[in-house]
């Protein structure tokens, strides 16, 4: 076997190797991901957590972080088995595209936001401590 054609044997086995790989860790990832943020909102939305702006703040960020994962994962899911509907529907890859980044987005900054609550509860500072409240949220 000559050299050029080893090289082409060992890429093709290599991206073999990650579409596996890929199609494995994509399935944990969609379980995992959904059954965790999954149980945050419903531990989140108990009655004692309502009226805690952290709970608010972390509630807001799994509900995201669920649409992150269906909006993200589904349509790669389907892409690999069948025709995907965003290379022939345009409208379809823009709303999948605004829902997936405005989405991923929103899971950051509500996870910053909750760091600086608890940096505003945590401060030595009374009126620090006073800024964050369920009407200021």
């Amino acid at each position: 076997m000559s050299q050029t054609n080893t090289t082409q044997y060992i890429v093709i086995l290599l991206n073999d190797i990650a579409i596996s790989l890929n199609h494995c860790v994509s399935i944990l990832i969609y379980i995992f991901g959904t059954i965790g943020n999954l149980l945050n909102v419903f531990v989140l939305v108990q009655p004692p957590l309502c009226s805690n702006p952290l709970a608010m703040f972390l509630l807001l960020s799994s509900i995201a972080g669920l649409l992150v994962i269906i909006s993200g994962l589904t349509g790669q899911r389907v892409s690999s088995y069948a025709t995907d509907l965003t290379f022939t529907i345009g409208w379809t890859c823009k709303l999948r595209s605004f829902i997936l980044y405005g989405s991923r987005t929103m899971v950051l900054w509500l996870i910053i936001l909750a760091s600086i609550d608890r940096w505003l509860s945590s401060s030595a500072t009374v009126n620090f401590r006073n800024i964050i409240t369920m009407w200021n949220v």
